[in-house]
């Protein structure tokens, strides 16, 4: 029988709403909490992680306060990342485990390295001759449980530093592959070159993988150009902070 995890408390937008000043008090206490949070498009998940030490190390007068996050966001993406604090740090690899929601928008006809914006464009075209069928065909394809190749340009560790940092001193590696499912994707908008669709999908999933194979099998390359994350499990994007409500709790605090 497998151990049943008790959520610890949470700290969402409501709680903002009725009374910002509250907010530092909660992630502080000894067993901690969980913080929803909506990551702002070009900030770390790190540096995210760090901005909420900083305030809580300055609230609680302490010389260190553990915090962590429960899945990296990548800095070109934005959305839900779930911070912990204090004891419910040990929660967060729960949250690895979880089903993902995420809102994307491709563009076919390019790819780059690491299948976004952050790395050198190359023009690939052929879009003119892809249909509507086409895409729809191949889109529905893609879900169901498969193998996937994650982007060397990511946090996977190798001898411990990320991919990433590998392949931006041009050392070549092959990924291994991994066993990922996808479980829905649905809302699928069609503006060409641009594709936007919301995808349900398992843990360890890489959209930005998704939408590389995505334009490898439309003969065109494709490149991931726009990733929200509304949802992890049960929690919605929705419910979230922002870094602006953020500086605003800190502005509280000074005051």
């Amino acid at each position: 029988m497998s151990k049943v995890i008790a959520i610890p408390p949470l700290v969402t937008l409501s709680d903002f709403q009725r009374d910002p000043s509250l907010i530092l008090p909660v992630l502080n206490e000894e067993n901690g909490a969980l913080l929803l949070l909506d990551k702002p498009y070009g900030e770390t998940s790190y540096r995210m992680v760090h901005h909420i030490r900083h305030l809580l190390t300055n609230f609680a007068n302490d010389g260190w306060v553990k915090v962590g996050h429960g899945g990296t966001l990548d800095p070109l993406a934005t959305g839900l990342l779930m911070i912990g604090t204090r004891k419910a740090t040990r929660y967060l690899t729960h949250l690895l485990g979880l089903e993902k929601t995420y809102w994307c928008e491709l563009r076919l006809g390019l790819t780059t390295p690491s299948f976004d914006l952050e790395t050198p464009i190359k023009i690939i075209g052929g879009v003119e001759n892809i249909t509507s069928e086409q895409i729809d065909k191949i889109l529905t394809g893609f879900v169901g449980a498969q193998l996937q190749r994650p982007p060397i340009y990511s946090a996977i560790k190798l001898k411990g530093k990320p991919m990433y940092k590998h392949a931006r001193k041009g050392r070549e590696m092959v990924m291994a592959e991994k066993n990922v499912i996808i479980h829905s994707i649905n809302g699928i908008e069609i503006e060409l070159p641009y594709i936007r669709f919301r995808v349900e999908c398992s843990k360890g999933t890489y959209i930005r993988s998704l939408v590389s194979d995505i334009g490898t099998q439309l003969g065109t390359g494709a490149v991931l150009t726009n990733l929200r994350r509304e949802k992890i499990g049960d929690w919605s994007i929705n419910d979230a902070v922002t870094e602006e409500m953020l500086e605003k709790i800190n502005s509280i605090r000074e005051h």
